[in-house]
Parts: C-alpha cells; sequence; structure tokens
C-alpha cells in the first residue's frame, strides 16, 4: 500500500506492507484523513532525535505512518470481532488501542500506523458507523471536535465568562461546543485574522487580536464581576467565589505562565494545547488567587459520539474548519503549509488521490 511515512528529518510517500488487523479490529480503507497539531509536534520532535544520531543511524529511527483523524471504509474484519459492522460500512473512531506494552495511539506509534495509508486497522469497539448524509470529509472531524468538547465539558467550576486562547482546530473546537451549550459569552484571541473571522462564525461574541491587545483586558465586556482573595471576601460569603473559565489551546512556549499572570481570582484553566516541552511557572501566582489548572486529554468515547452528532446536526459549521484537501502526494507540502500558514486551520489528506 501507499503510506506517507515519518522517519528521522523526513517525510515520504512510499511503498508500505499492508496490515493486518488482529481480533478486534477492522481493516479500513481512509477515506480523508486530518493533519492535527499533534502530528506536526511529532514531526519536529522525530527531527530533533535525528540531530542526536550518527547518518548511519538515521534509518534505523522508527517509521510513523500519521493519522490519527479520518474516516474510512471497512474492507476487512479480523476472525473473532464482536461487532455489528459490516464491510462497506463508513466509519470513523477512536485512535487508541490497547497492547501488552500499555495503550497506543494509533497514527502516532510506529506499530499502529494511521489514516495517511490507503489501509489502516482500527478497534470494532470505539468505531462508529457515519450517519447516512453526513459527508466523508466531515466526519473525519468527529476526533478534533470531541477533543474540543471534552475540554468544555471539562469547565465545570464556573459557567461563563468562557475565554479562548487560540483558534486552531482545538480552539475553535472549544468554541462550536460552548456556543452549542448556551455558555456565553465567549472570547477568542489568534493573530490570524482567517481563524479570528472562523471562531465569530462558530459562535465566538468578541474576537480579539492579542498583538493589539490582551485577551484579559476585557472582562468587563464580558460581564464579569471579579472577587478578591479568599481572606478579602465578605465574612458572610458562601459557596464558590465565580471566576472566568480559559482555555490554553496553542501549546506554545510560556503561555501556560502568561495565561496563569492573567486569569482574575477564582479562574479554571483548561490547558488542551499540545505542549511537549517543558514550562516554568510560579505557583504562588495561581495559589494568591485559588486558581484552577486542569490539563485535557483526549476525550470519553460518549464524547467522541455527541462530536459525531454536531457535525450531523451542525454540517455548514463543522466545514468552515477545512481550508484544503489535497491528494496523498501533497503531505509533506500540507504538513509544511498548516507549520508556517497562520490561515491554515484543518488540511485533509485523501489517501486515494
Amino acid at each position: 500500500m501507499r503510506a506517507a511515512v515519518l522517519q528521522g528529518k523526513t517525510l515520504t510517500v512510499r511503498q508500505m506492507p499492508d496490515p493486518s488487523p488482529l481480533a478486534g479490529q477492522l481493516l479500513v480503507r481512509p477515506l480523508f484523513t486530518g493533519i492535527c497539531g499533534s502530528d506536526l509536534s511529532a514531526r519536529k520532535q522525530m527531527a530533533a532525535l535525528a540531530d542526536t544520531l550518527a547518518d548511519e543511524a538515521q534509518d534505523q529511527m522508527p517509521a510513523i505512518i500519521p493519522g490519527h483523524e479520518f474516516s474510512a471504509e471497512i474492507v476487512g474484519i479480523a476472525p473473532g470481532t464482536d461487532t455489528r459492522l459490516r464491510t462497506g460500512d463508513i466509519i470513523t473512531g477512536l485512535p487508541f488501542t490497547h497492547t501488552h506494552e500499555g495503550p497506543q495511539t494509533i497514527g502516532l506509534s510506529p506499530g499502529h500506523g494511521g489514516g495517511l495509508a490507503e489501509l489502516s486497522c482500527i478497534d470494532a469497539s470505539r468505531s462508529f458507523r457515519i450517519p447516512e448524509g453526513v459527508p466523508h470529509d466531515l466526519a473525519a472531524l468527529t476526533e478534533p471536535l470531541a477533543v474540543g468538547l471534552h475540554a468544555a465539558n471539562l469547565a465545570s467550576r464556573n459557567r461563563a465568562p468562557n475565554v479562548v486562547i487560540g483558534c486552531g482546530p482545538v480552539g475553535l473546537a472549544v468554541v462550536l461546543a460552548l456556543s452549542l451549550q448556551g455558555r456565553g459569552p465567549i472570547l477568542a484571541a489568534d493573530f490570524s485574522a482567517e481563524r479570528r473571522r472562523t471562531a465569530g462564525l462558530m459562535g465566538a461574541d468578541i474576537v480579539i487580536d492579542p498583538g493589539k491587545g490582551s485577551a484579559f483586558s476585557h472582562w468587563g465586556d464580558l460581564g464579569l464581576k471579579t472577587y478578591p482573595m479568599s481572606p478579602l471576601l465578605e465574612r458572610d460569603f458562601r459557596g464558590l467565589p465565580p471566576g472566568a473559565n480559559i482555555f490554553e489551546c496553542t501549546g506554545a512556549q510560556g503561555m501556560i505562565d502568561q495565561v496563569i499572570k492573567g486569569a482574575p481570582p477564582h479562574s479554571h484553566i483548561i490547558v488542551a494545547g499540545v505542549c511537549p516541552h517543558e514550562e516554568k511557572l510560579t505557583p504562588l501566582e495561581g495559589i494568591l488567587r485559588e486558581l484552577t489548572l486542569e490539563f485535557s486529554f483526549a476525550y470519553r468515547p460518549e464524547e467522541f459520539a455527541a462530536a459525531l452528532a454536531v457535525i450531523e446536526a451542525e454540517p455548514a459549521k463543522a466545514a468552515r474548519l477545512i481550508t484544503s484537501r489535497q491528494p496523498l502526494a501533497n503531505t509533506e507540502a500540507a504538513f509544511d503549509s498548516l507549520a508556517k500558514r497562520p490561515s491554515e486551520i484543518k488540511i485533509l489528506i485523501d489517501p486515494n488521490v
């Protein structure tokens, strides 16, 4: 089969052995596969590792077939698999599987190639049949929309106001989830004019360019009444003082520290951006204002199903995430474009072209 393979500093389309599904798995033909910030991060980390190795050791690096956001057609079902799905069904699914070594992410593990290929394997129990009438390209957005929905659901301390830092696919998914839950007002911040425009279409009430002003200077516009630190509250105050929900969706170096320093007292900070590097912060900044710092990872299966239902109910809004659809041969250029062009949001690859 043809597949885009990430190995060391290279990302090339080459012939790879066809995968064989294990019991409990489906053999699928990916239809559309999204490129994710996690894929870009994996590419950067792989290149950094390659820099530490001698030239003769480069081909010994693991080969990864990326792609954990995809829609697909079932072309085979492993013997012993208990499922109501059938060959020919169009599905999407959670890109996670159990192995003897522990849980693995399909598309980010050398042993489990993802959707940037003509064939892949996915767990039947974590797959969902795509509803009739849902376009196959939109169904590939289920995974990133589920990430945003999970982050929004974690923000349980305060209902509003909400500040979303970074309007890539995850940030926009957070905006959409909050909007559909009626949890305004929502402020969204991004340097990209295209992403800010999309945030407004997704339901953000205020969009700002952080190059022209801080996202943390609009509390009055968002209707937030700030409360002081606990020792300065009125003696008869009961319950938790309200604050803001702040979603960090960039993964940028130093951003968590900036959010902590800019958050009003009693706020709930949810970190959803991919952040593989070390961060420095001053705990006292959060202690004095009793901030809640929570980290969001992926989603629960029911949230994945709910995200697919959102696509079925709101196809026009889901479609706004897609900025281009490209053939498998363009994968390397698509990775470069997504990394360098802020106007890009979600690039989908068609592995069959």
